[in-house]
C-alpha cells in the first residue's frame, strides 16, 4: 500500500502520534470513561445503523454541539469491540483538530490503515465534526464508492447544511440520523425523577395517554432547571457540580458555532454582526417579530436578515415558525414570524440563569414547550395571528386544508382562553389545550394542563416512538 504524501509543516510522526492518541482502544481495547456515561434513548437506533452492512451507505449523524454525538460515537466503538470487531480496525478522526487541516478523508483513512497494517475490509471509520472539511460530501461519497466493505460514520453540528449536502451529493450513498437536544422527558428519566409522575388517560380527540403528578411544585422546579441547563446532557446530569455552566454553554456552544462553525461554512466576514443578530433573536425568543423591527434592532437589511436566519437554522440554534390566520390559512407575503431557540438553555448561556419572576420567563416556558416538538416532524407547525388575537401553536394537515389541534402556552393558573376558543370555533375543533403553572383541569371544550406535564408528555411521546415496532 502506498502511503499518501502530506504537505505539512511538521514531522509526520506528529500526525501518527495524534492518530494513535485519539484511537487509544487499539492498545487498551476499551474506552472506560465514555462507556460509563448513560446512553441516550436515541443510541440503539443509531447503533443499528452503524452495524448495518446493507444497503452500503455512510451514516451521517447530525445535531447541535454538546448534545452527545461524540459520546454516542465512542459508545458505538466500544460496542463494536465488545461484539468482536478487532479494535485496530476501528478508526476515529475529529476533523476540528488543527493537525488534520488540509488533509482529505482518504488521507486519514490510509494513514490509519498503514499504522495498524490492516486492509480496509471490515473496518469502521468515524469522522467527527465533518463540516470542517470543505466539500466533505464529495470525499465521503468517494470513500463509500471505493470501499465497499468498510462502514463510514460521520457527525456534524450544522444539521440543515449537512442534510442539504447529503441530499444533493449523497443520494443513495448516505443515511441521515438526527440527534436533538434533550427533551424534558429525557432530562427527567436520566436524572431518575420519574417517580413523581403517573400515567393517566384523558379525553382529547379520543382517549389519549397523559400524566399527572402528586408533587407539581417539585416537577415545576425540575422544569425550571431544565429550562436553564437541561438541554445538554453533560450539564443536565451534573449542573450542580459543573462550575459556571452558563459559561460552558456560551463558550463551547454559541461562541464556537457563531464565531467558528458558521463563518467557515458560509464564508461570513462580519462575525460580530451575526453575533449581535443572534443575541437579539435569543432575547426575543417566542415573540412575534417582523422584518422592520428586527432590522431596527440589529441594523441589518431584509436580505441580510433572511440570510442570517437561514444560517442560524442550519446550525440548529433557532427555528423560524410561520404565521397562519384565524382560519389557519397561509399568508402570501411573509411580513411577520416567530423565532424560537431550539434549546431554552441557550438563553442561559447568553444572558445568565433565569428565574420564574423574570419578565422573560414566560417566553422561555413557551420556548421549552416548543422545543419538545423538535424531536419529531414539525414542518406543519404554525402560530395563528389575526387582528384581535393569537394562538401560540397549531398543527395543520399536510395538505394545508384543516387544523388538527391548537395550543395556547401560559405561565399562569388563571389563563384567558378567549382567543383559543375563538380559533377552535373558526376551525371546527371541539377541544383545545391551554397550559398553566399548576392547574390540571379537564372540561368539555378545554384541557388545562401544567407546562411541566405537557412538556414531559410531548417528549415522552417522541421517545416512545424510538422503541422497536413503534409507529
Amino acid at each position: 500500500m502506498t502511503i499518501p504524501k502530506f504537505e505539512m509543516g511538521f514531522d509526520e510522526n506528529v500526525l501518527t502520534e495524534r492518530i494513535c492518541s485519539d484511537n487509544s482502544w487499539w492498545i487498551e481495547n476499551t474506552i472506560p470513561f465514555y462507556n460509563e456515561l448513560s446512553k441516550r434513548r436515541y443510541y440503539d437506533g443509531f447503533f443499528d445503523l452503524v452495524s448495518q452492512s446493507l444497503p452500503h451507505r455512510a451514516l451521517v449523524l447530525m445535531g447541535p454541539r454538546r448534545i452527545g454525538k461524540t459520546v454516542m460515537m465512542y459508545q458505538a466503538i466500544q460496542e463494536l469491540i465488545d461484539s468482536g470487531i478487532p479494535a485496530n480496525k476501528i478508526f476515529y478522526f475529529s476533523l476540528d483538530t488543527p493537525i488534520y487541516t488540509n488533509l482529505y478523508l482518504e488521507d486519514l483513512f490510509k494513514r490509519g490503515l498503514s499504522i495498524n497494517k490492516v486492509h480496509p475490509g471490515g473496518c469502521y471509520v468515524f469522522f467527527d465534526e465533518i463540516q470542517y472539511l470543505r466539500d466533505w460530501e464529495v470525499h465521503l461519497k468517494s470513500l463509500v464508492d471505493t470501499n465497499r466493505k468498510t462502514k463510514f460514520i460521520a457527525s456534524g453540528s450544522a444539521a440543515a447544511a449537512l442534510r442539504m449536502k447529503s441530499i444533493e451529493s449523497g443520494a443513495g450513498r448516505f443515511t441521515d440520523c438526527f440527534l436533538p437536544p434533550l427533551t424534558f422527558a429525557e432530562y427527567i428519566d436520566l436524572n431518575q425523577f420519574d417517580d413523581i409522575l403517573e400515567e393517566i388517560s384523558v379525553d382529547f380527540q379520543g382517549k389519549r395517554k397523559f400524566f399527572k403528578t402528586h408533587d407539581i411544585d417539585q416537577l415545576n422546579q425540575h422544569f425550571i432547571n431544565y429550562i436553564n441547563f437541561g438541554g445538554f446532557p453533560e450539564i443536565a446530569l451534573s449542573a450542580e457540580k459543573v462550575k459556571n455552566p452558563e459559561r460552558i454553554i456560551q463558550k463551547d456552544i454559541t461562541d464556537k458555532v457563531i464565531m467558528k462553525d458558521l463563518p467557515r461554512l458560509f464564508g461570513i466576514e462580519n462575525i460580530l454582526e451575526l453575533q449581535q443578530f443572534f443575541n437579539v433573536l435569543s432575547y426575543r425568543t417566542g415573540e412575534i417579530l417582523n422584518y422592520k423591527s428586527v432590522s431596527e434592532d440589529t441594523n441589518t437589511d431584509n436580505k441580510t436578515i433572511k440570510k442570517y436566519l437561514e444560517y442560524l437554522e442550519s446550525a440548529f440554534l433557532i427555528k423560524v415558525l410561520h404565521r397562519v390566520d384565524v382560519t389557519a390559512k397561509r399568508f402570501r407575503n411573509i411580513t411577520q414570524f416567530k423565532v424560537y431557540l431550539t434549546n431554552p438553555s441557550l438563553f442561559t448561556g447568553l444572558f445568565g440563569k433565569i428565574s420564574p419572576g423574570d419578565d422573560r420567563f414566560p417566553h422561555l416556558v413557551e420556548t421549552a414547550v416548543f422545543a419538545q416538538y423538535m424531536h419529531q416532524e414539525h414542518d406543519f407547525l404554525r402560530y395563528a395571528n389575526w387582528k384581535r388575537g393569537e394562538v401560540d401553536l397549531v398543527e395543520i394537515s399536510r395538505n394545508f386544508q384543516r387544523t388538527l389541534w391548537a395550543l395556547e402556552v401560559k405561565w399562569s393558573d388563571n389563563p384567558k382562553p378567549e382567543n383559543l376558543k375563538y380559533f377552535l370555533k373558526k376551525n371546527g375543533l371541539s377541544k383545545g389545550i391551554i397550559t398553566t403553572k399548576t392547574v390540571f383541569e379537564d372540561s368539555e371544550d378545554l384541557l388545562k394542563v401544567p407546562n411541566s406535564i405537557y412538556a414531559y408528555l410531548i417528549g415522552k411521546n417522541a421517545l416512545d416512538r424510538l422503541e422497536p415496532g413503534a409507529t
